[in-house]
């Protein structure tokens, strides 16, 4: 009896030993996962501090370029008004500058700049760009600012403003100037030596500095110029690591049969979904309705939006917020912005042979900008409907604008097929007014919720305002979403604005239906291949029936 006893401790033991090799592994594996992890969020830091300062050499390089092409001297009442624009341009930048030996001779903020204390250059690119630090601003001790200049045109950058809006816990953040090792903003605890000792980095700028007990990234963005340093400590790696270990391990094989059930059953629901998302793109259960555009000048119907839905097996209707982020996940929003195209063309070409000149707009995905296929399913779409039928507008979110390279060569060759770009939901996620001046975009799109506070007492209320007068600065036609009252389509129409979409005008309707409500509400050649139709006069707006 005693011997069994024996035995079976010993194979109780063994299985407690087998069951925690596999525990400790994952802990190892664990920690060296969440290392390379935290690596990713670093350079994702990095690189966006990276972006922002060569957003603000680029800025430096405009003003240079322009201020040479214009002829116009940089002290001249015009210069310096060209210069103020330019300071504008960014939040980053206090003032523009124009340098004569060494000293200010004029900047756009008068004369306070005009006793800046320079001093000699840290350091110069290849490019001629010069960089000042420790640049003093007169009565404000304690601020030290950066001045980049190029053959006398300059800019005054406060370097902890590159810096301030990635500051958040346990983070730790730093430019300095790779010539000198000086720090020229920081937040959080960083050690000399990161800036001027690189030859621990490899070759990703990645480091583990064990006396700091900190993960580094540490990045020079060009030769001889300014450096970012990412950091964050080990310690909270550690004492998670630990936490795990010390309370975890005895259930960690349950735990990690039921996390691996838990995912079994997520995978299988994700291809349960993908495979259905594909049986209705093939079984042709996704279909359009279309929504009209107005123009709010003479009260006529001018185009429409395509609005895609998603019959479901069992007749409820998905709307596309449900199933296009997943379609995306999934890799299949390709195929569902070529059955869009697709159904564009079996449900209005006839339609647009006959009103030519209607505006049809058409969502795409982020994802549909960072591919280059895009642009041949639209212009595949504008060969079957037929050569100069329809005037067709793309509608493009924020966040698909975030690859910059990728997005400009799409948006390039979808501006090439005589397509127009608008820029939806502007204002309401991932909004930067360098998007504007980097994309040429035609129309900017108000969205509703800005429209339902426009005529109202609440805090948004001139939001949707601000955004017309915006567009208009820029040269950029506008489009107000979510219309739902006589007085809402006054108060836009009376802004200037051209184009009006929502409830008011409107619901989102059939082809069917759109065919026979576009005579109702448009003059009759207004839409021809050759319209010589005289606008309408404004005569008050009516009430359209949804």
């Amino acid at each position: 009896m005693t011997r069994r006893y024996r035995t079976a401790a010993l194979l109780l033991l063994a299985a407690a030993l087998l069951a925690s090799v596999p525990v400790l592994y994952s802990l190892h594996q664990a920690r060296a996962q969440a290392i390379r992890e935290k690596y990713v969020q670093l350079d994702d830091v990095a690189s966006s501090i990276g972006r922002q300062v060569r957003s603000t050499i680029g800025i430096l390089q405009e003003l240079h370029r322009e201020m040479r092409g214009s002829g116009e001297a940089p002290c001249s009442a015009d210069g310096l008004l060209r210069m103020q624009r330019f300071g504008m341009r960014s939040q980053l930048v206090k003032s523009t500058l124009y340098l004569q030996d060494g000293k200010v001779a004029c900047s756009s903020s008068g004369a306070l700049m005009q006793s800046l204390v320079l001093g000699p250059y840290s350091a110069r690119a290849p490019d001629g760009v010069r960089v000042y630090t420790q640049v003093q601003v007169p009565g404000l001790s304690g601020h030290e600012y950066v001045l980049l200049e190029r053959d006398g045109y300059a800019l005054l950058v406060y370097p902890e403003g590159l810096i301030s809006p990635f500051v958040r816990p346990g983070l730790s953040l730093g430019l300095f100037n790779s010539m000198d090792g000086r720090y020229t903003a920081r937040a959080g605890d960083l050690p000399q030596r990161w800036a001027t000792d690189g030859t621990a980095s490899d070759d990703k700028g990645h480091f583990i500095d064990k006396q700091a007990d900190a993960l580094v990234v540490r990045r020079v963005l060009r030769p001889g110029g300014t450096g970012v340093i990412v950091a964050t400590p080990l310690a909270t790696l550690d004492a998670r690591m630990n936490q795990f270990a010390h309370w975890f391990i005895p259930i960690g094989i349950i735990a990690g049969l039921v996390v691996l059930g838990m995912a079994l059953a997520m995978i299988r629901r994700q291809w349960s979904t993908r495979a259905e998302l594909l049986r209705a793109i093939n079984k042709g259960h996704f279909f359009l309705l279309y929504q009209p555009v107005f123009c709010l000048q003479d009260s006529t119907c001018i185009g429409a939006e395509a609005l895609l839905r998603w019959q479901h097996e069992d007749g409820t209707v998905v709307p596309p917020d449900r199933f296009i982020p997943f379609a995306e996940d999934a890799g299949l929003i390709q195929l569902v912005t070529r059955r869009v195209l697709e159904l564009v063309v079996k449900d209005l070409s006839g339609f647009l042979r006959q009103y030519p000149r209607f505006r049809l707009g058409v969502n795409l995905s982020p994802r549909d900008l960072q591919s280059m296929e895009t642009p041949q399913l639209l212009a595949d779409m504008q060969r079957a409907i037929g050569p100069g039928i329809g005037q067709f507008v793309v509608e493009a979110t924020e966040r698909g604008l975030l690859e910059e390279a990728s997005a400009q060569d799409v948006v390039a060759a979808i501006h090439a097929l005589g397509i127009e770009i608008a820029i939806d939901d502007f204002g309401t996620g991932y909004s930067s007014l360098a998007y504007l001046t980097t994309y040429p975009f035609d129309i900017l799109k108000v969205d509703k919720s800005f429209t339902s506070t426009a005529c109202t007492e609440a805090v948004t209320s001139q939001v949707a305002t601000h955004i017309i007068e915006l567009a208009a600065s820029l040269g950029m036609q506008t489009l107000v979403e979510g219309i739902e009252s006589e007085k809402q389509a006054i108060f836009f129409r009376d802004k200037g604005v051209i184009y009006g979409q929502g409830y008011y005008f409107g619901r989102p309707m059939s082809a069917s239906a759109l065919a026979d409500f576009l005579p109702l509400h448009s003059r009759p050649g207004q839409l021809a291949a050759h319209n010589v139709t005289a606008p309408a006069p404004p005569a008050g707006l009516q009430p359209r029936p949804g």
